[in-house]
């Protein structure tokens, strides 16, 4: 169902997302089913296994796709929709790390894109090639846009192209047609259901 992508495995004994052991391939629906089971860790061993943030894309099965051939759900506020316990049978979820693949270009952020060069491929064709980034800096998180053709909203404000703007847990994006929700990894546990 999702496009495949490299993500690191961890070093249990590091608990840093930034040490790598090895690589393997997986898919997003893949991610979303690995995040459900690290809910059987508790919340630090989720917290020491998944990656310190994430994308989540809600998807209804059933509906029409949209322009770009996917149907996304969209919330009609700056709330996120409900998942964990309460998240309908109806709904599955992507879930996209956020961390650099070994070896990809721009060490100081996270790209994201439709081509396999990014570190967040996201397969929709209202996604540039390198459509968006986001950046860490100690503890804050930043998003802008990379100059892409369909554009980049955070809580429906449009992103300048390469203008870098402050990124808390739970905003909502855009890139193209695709709504995400950005979470820091202890709120991602919450959501999932994680008590």
């Amino acid at each position: 169902m999702g496009d495949a992508r490299v993500k690191p495995c961890l070093n249990p004994w590091a608990g840093l997302w930034d040490e790598v052991d090895e690589v393997h391939v997986v898919t997003d629906a893949d991610a979303a089913a690995h995040y459900r089971q690290l809910l059987q860790l508790g919340r630090d061993g989720f917290l020491g296994a998944a990656a310190p943030a994430a994308l989540v894309r809600y998807r209804k099965d059933g509906d029409e796709p949209g322009p770009s051939g996917v149907q996304t759900l969209t919330p009609m506020s700056d709330e996120t929709l409900p998942f964990g316990k309460d998240l309908p049978d109806e709904i599955e979820l992507e879930v996209y790390p956020l961390a650099k693949k070994p070896g990809a270009s721009f060490p100081d952020r996270i790209t994201i894109g439709r081509t396999a060069n990014n570190d967040v491929v996201v397969a929709d064709t209202s996604i540039s090639r390198l459509h968006a980034y986001v950046k860490r800096v100690g503890s804050d998180w930043f998003v802008a846009d990379g100059g892409s053709k369909n554009g980049s909203w955070l809580k429906g404000a449009v992103l300048v192209p390469r203008k870098e703007q402050p990124l808390l847990s739970r905003a909502l994006l855009r890139f193209g047609d695709v709504d995400v929700t950005f979470y820091l990894a202890a709120d991602l546990y919450a959501a999932l259901g994680g008590t």
